[in-house]
């Protein structure tokens, strides 16, 4: 098992209130199988991956969904903006 460190940036409510409440509890640590990808981590957390999903850094780099993760790393989950004057 690994254990990584969770941030939420940029209205981490849209992240938290999809949240287990075994998982909202365990915050900012989370446990994970050996092997585990971000994607992994997403679907734990009931994040959808795909088009609007948050930008995911591992240990300060941006991240795909197939990267793996390992003991003791920090991710940080990223809320994308868009928007602006027409």
């Amino acid at each position: 098992m690994i254990v990584i460190e969770v941030r939420f940036f940029g209205g981490q409510h849209l992240f938290t209130r999809r949240l287990s409440p075994e998982i909202a509890r365990a915050l900012p640590m989370v446990t994970l199988p050996d092997g585990a990808t971000v994607e992994d981590l997403l679907r734990l957390l009931n994040i959808s991956t795909g088009e609007g999903r948050p930008l995911v850094s591992v240990n300060r780099f941006l991240q795909r969904e197939n990267a793996p993760l390992a003991d003791g790393d920090r991710v940080q989950l990223m809320v994308t903006v868009a928007g602006g004057a027409h």
